[in-house]
């Protein structure tokens, strides 16, 4: 479903060929409240996103943490992936780039490169209407070391897409869901904070790779805002998974890099509240801020 840190899987952010084959489930995860629908194809699947209110921004844009959970997902769509088994995510880069004008969201998947360790993944989406809303490079690490038979893989993650009922059951917006809020640090520097709950977690127990980029986007986007005075949104960000997000709450500390009268750059360290306080995560932001 998700992502871990290259080394080793972390326990709750697996994919759907590593945990979910086993039987998760994921009735209250976000990955099946979005409202995910699949098209069956002759050598696996297509899937596809209505668009409905809930799922967009103010400025109609689709919600950036909405994109990380989807394409995140769409990853075990290539057909390639169906013959290596289980696997987690070691990065995930994603761009936001048009507001949609049509009905249905659709992914296309490449494998780009399919090592005997680690394959990039290449993923456009579009509309129903042509419009190039998203796209998303992604290298993931395989924890098998043999290949499996392709109907052997496909039956696997078909158990667990099974789960996926195409209906979009969230009442408001994912950031409100995920309880995404603000919560400075003691000396005032600005962080945002995630729990882990059973909608933000991944297959082996820790966040959920494509939750990890609604709370990247809040942070960076919230700290553009500070600083221009002005409202941002989220256009790019890559985010490297160095380490399981085991350990709650999960915070993520920003740091403005550059801004200027139209853009801005953030840099965004995820860290769990263990003995260590570990960062999990390390992610560059690229961020819009509204005109003056």
């Amino acid at each position: 479903m998700s992502t871990a840190s290259r080394a080793t899987p972390e326990p709750g952010t697996s994919s759907p060929g590593s945990a979910h084959d086993r039987g998760v489930d994921i009735s209250g995860h976000v990955l099946a409240r979005i409202g995910v629908e699949l098209d069956q194809l002759g050598d696996g699947w297509r899937f596809r996103l209505p668009v409905r209110p809930v799922l967009l921004d103010g400025d109609g844009h689709v919600s950036f943490g909405v994109l990380g959970v989807f394409l995140d997902l769409a990853a075990s769509q290539a057909p390639a992936m169906a013959e290596r088994g289980h696997f987690v995510h070691a990065d995930i880069t994603l761009h936001r780039l048009r507001a949609p004008r049509g009905r249905d969201l659709v992914v296309s998947a490449e494998a780009t490169r399919m090592g005997k360790r680690t394959g990039i993944l290449e993923l456009e989406l579009h509309d129903d209407e042509g419009v190039h809303v998203a796209r998303s490079v992604q290298e993931v690490v395989f924890l098998d070391s043999v290949q499996m038979p392709a109907a052997v893989g496909l039956a696997a993650r078909a158990a667990f897409f099974a789960q996926l009922v195409g209906e979009c059951t969230l009442d408001r917006p994912l950031l409100e869901v995920v309880q995404v809020t603000r919560d400075d640090g003691p000396d005032g520097s600005p962080r945002w904070v995630i729990p882990l709950i059973d909608s933000n977690r991944n297959g082996y127990g820790g966040l959920h790779g494509g939750v990890a980029t609604a709370l990247v986007d809040a942070a960076a986007a919230g700290a553009l805002a500070d600083v221009a005075g002005r409202p941002a949104r989220t256009t790019s960000a890559a985010l490297r998974y160095l380490a399981p997000s085991t350990v709650g709450p999960i915070a993520a500390h920003p740091q403005v890099l550059h801004l200027d009268d139209a853009t801005g750059t953030a840099v965004v360290a995820v860290r769990v509240r263990d003995a260590e306080g570990r960062t999990t995560i390390v992610a560059d932001a690229h961020v819009a801020v509204a005109p003056a």
